[in-house]
């Protein structure tokens, strides 16, 4: 048998300045940052290289001052599919320290987001899975297309709903609602959403991304200060989250 593989080491190393490597890209347009979800492929599933990416993504453009709001958004037929099937078949086998590597990387997804002073909108289609969902409730605003699917499988398949999403969706939609979904791992539709209050509005899909590059620009002519200060009272709630954080990884790990 050859060294372990460190599942980790290999996601990060993924991340890379070349184009054909990437798996998240940045597109501006004026003050707007659109960060992509690049894995059309496999529905933007969430890989490591993507969660590292990500991650680096978001941080870049809320360093960048030229930059009012970011829409994240994803390419082809889905916002994103959630975990890949293909990570949680090797976090299985996974050494312990590995398992928990990556769990903590999709926790700094979510925290990345939580942490910026930039307005994140989310502009959601097709099919939010998961850590789909995770990224939507994450994002200040979402926004989704008629026709968008919903659904939170993780129990199901075996796993707790990770990246602090638990918390933060109960604290979106309701304690007894967000126990039937994460519980019942039903499918629910973008005017489900939005009736719930996840996502702002729902929109022919031709006016997905014109409504949110309108809206971000809206957001990015209102005054910084004020708008990072808004977003640190917003999400303070959310980023109380450690100690679920915690009990994630233990019971991911031990249950």
């Amino acid at each position: 048998m050859g060294e372990p593989r460190c599942l980790l080491s290999e996601g990060i190393e993924a991340v890379s300045n070349t184009v054909q490597d990437a798996v998240v890209r940045t597109e501006r347009r004026g003050e707007i940052a659109i960060v992509w979800l690049d894995r059309p492929e496999v529905l933007n599933a969430i890989s490591l290289a993507l969660k590292s990416q990500l991650i680096a993504a978001i941080e870049a453009a809320d360093r960048d001052t030229d930059v009012g709001a970011i829409v994240l958004a994803g390419k082809g037929r889905a916002f994103s599919s959630g975990a890949d099937r293909k990570l949680l078949a090797e976090l299985e086998v996974a050494e312990r320290a590995e398992r928990i590597e990556s769990l903590e990387l999709g926790a700094a997804v979510t925290q990345a987001m939580l942490h910026t002073e930039t307005p994140i909108i989310a502009a959601v289609q097709g099919y939010a899975v998961g850590g789909g969902v995770s990224l939507a409730l994450a994002a200040d605003i979402a926004l989704a297309a008629e026709g968008t699917v919903f659904i939170i499988p993780e129990v199901e398949l075996g796993v707790p709903y990770l990246w602090g999403s638990t918390p933060m969706l109960a604290a979106s939609l309701g304690m007894h609602r967000a126990r039937n979904l994460v519980l019942g791992c039903d499918r629910f539709s973008a005017e489900d959403a939005e009736r719930w209050g996840l996502v702002r509005a729902v929109l022919p899909a031709g006016e997905l991304m014109p409504e949110a590059e309108k809206l971000a620009r809206r957001l990015a002519a209102m005054p910084r200060h004020a708008m990072a200060a808004q977003k640190r009272l917003n999400n303070r709630l959310a980023l109380r989250y450690m100690a679920w954080l915690e009990d994630e990884i233990s019971l991911f790990l031990d249950g």
